[in-house]
């Protein structure tokens, strides 16, 4: 799917729900999973804590697409990131150099 596409059918979809004041789009989790998960096609890739009792997770299909969400502990999901190209590194990479 083309970004410009991606960035107007998660408008539509994350526009029930209020964002937090960063301007992050966020909607309730179930209907962004469906949306990552069902019409992307993607599947969980990774996990993290975040600070607060905040979950992120990052979201990958074999396409290539992706994206990152950090699901909020009141419900809300919100997407932090999206793109194409992923390639899975096969474990921890160090973060600098070129791990690729």
């Amino acid at each position: 799917m083309r970004p410009i596409l991606f960035t107007l059918a998660a408008a539509q979809i994350l526009s029930a729900a209020p964002a937090p004041a960063q301007g992050i789009p966020c909607a309730p989790r179930e209907s962004l999973l469906r949306f990552v998960i069902d019409q992307r096609g993607e599947t969980r890739q990774a996990t993290g804590t975040a600070g607060r009792g905040a979950q992120m997770a990052l979201f990958a299909s074999e396409a290539g697409s992706w994206t990152m969400v950090l699901f909020l502990p009141d419900g809300r999901a919100c997407l932090l990131a999206s793109g194409e190209g992923f390639r899975a590194t096969g474990g921890l990479q160090p973060a600098r150099g070129t791990p690729i």
